[in-house]
């Protein structure tokens, strides 16, 4: 670049940013942005009888309308039925098997802990497919939830469908275990396969107790697997990190 062709430049940069504001509000007026809002269950869209029916025909009979086990309390908390709702729920297996609740009953302002109005039960991976496609194209909430212990309250939405992933389950220990196309390129290493829905017990029993192995996880057994790694869970070693940064012990 010349030195006449970088003045005319430098000279336009003024220009340039006395236009900026009409120009970005010219951008926005074009194209506003609206927020998602998806459909819910007092909304005339919202899917018909025929339309889960259906759903449930193509996940094999494991679509489930979801009922929240609170709901034994509703005439009262003395009854018997609540106060033996509220002794199972001190037990997380319990909670984890029940696809209305989660462990974490939510945050003050921020979420409240509330039941999908159906879960699909997957099985395997066209489960899931089904279940996503449903709601795309009927534009509903979709949550996902293994372990159900998002404190971010990602796993459970009201009027939502829920992929339940708890029957996926599977763990399969390698002990040379070589990724697709990497033969010959890469050095075989002990491994695990674990499917979505799996806890941390569960694998540290298959690979640990059984196997004879390490895997690093969960801190809390009943933690769901996929979610831990996917959402930013911590493990063991994370526990001694957090509690040296609030004693001013590490950076």
């Amino acid at each position: 670049m010349n030195r006449r062709s970088m003045l005319r430049r430098i000279a336009a940069i003024p220009l340039l940013a006395a236009a900026w504001p009409a120009l970005r509000t010219a951008a926005r007026a074009a194209d506003p942005v609206r927020p998602t809002r998806r459909v819910r269950s007092s909304d005339p869209s919202w899917p018909s009888a025929a339309s889960w029916e259906q759903l449930n025909h193509d996940v094999g009979g494991h679509l489930i309308k979801v009922q929240s086990p609170l709901a034994a309390c509703g005439d009262g908390s003395d009854s018997t039925s609540c106060q033996e709702l509220f002794e199972n729920l001190k037990n997380p297996y319990f909670i984890g098997d029940q696809p209305g609740l989660t462990q974490s009953s939510g945050w003050v302002d921020a979420w409240t802990s509330a039941p999908s109005a159906y879960a699909v039960a997957a099985r395997n991976t066209a489960d899931v497919v089904a279940a996503v496609n449903f709601a795309r194209e009927n534009n509903l909430r979709l949550v996902v939830k293994g372990g159900g212990h998002s404190y971010l309250g990602t796993s459970n939405a009201a009027d939502s469908l829920l992929i339940w992933t708890r029957a996926m389950n599977g763990i399969v220990p390698h002990d040379a275990f070589v990724g697709q196309g990497c033969a010959g390129a890469e050095v075989p290493q002990p491994a695990v396969t674990v499917e979505a829905g799996a806890m941390w017990v569960d694998v540290y029993d298959a690979v640990t107790t059984k196997a004879g192995g390490y895997v690093q996880g969960g801190g809390c057994v009943t933690v769901g697997v996929a979610g831990l790694i996917q959402s930013g869970g911590f493990g063991s070693f994370s526990k001694k990190l957090w509690y040296g940064r609030v004693l001013g012990l590490g950076s």
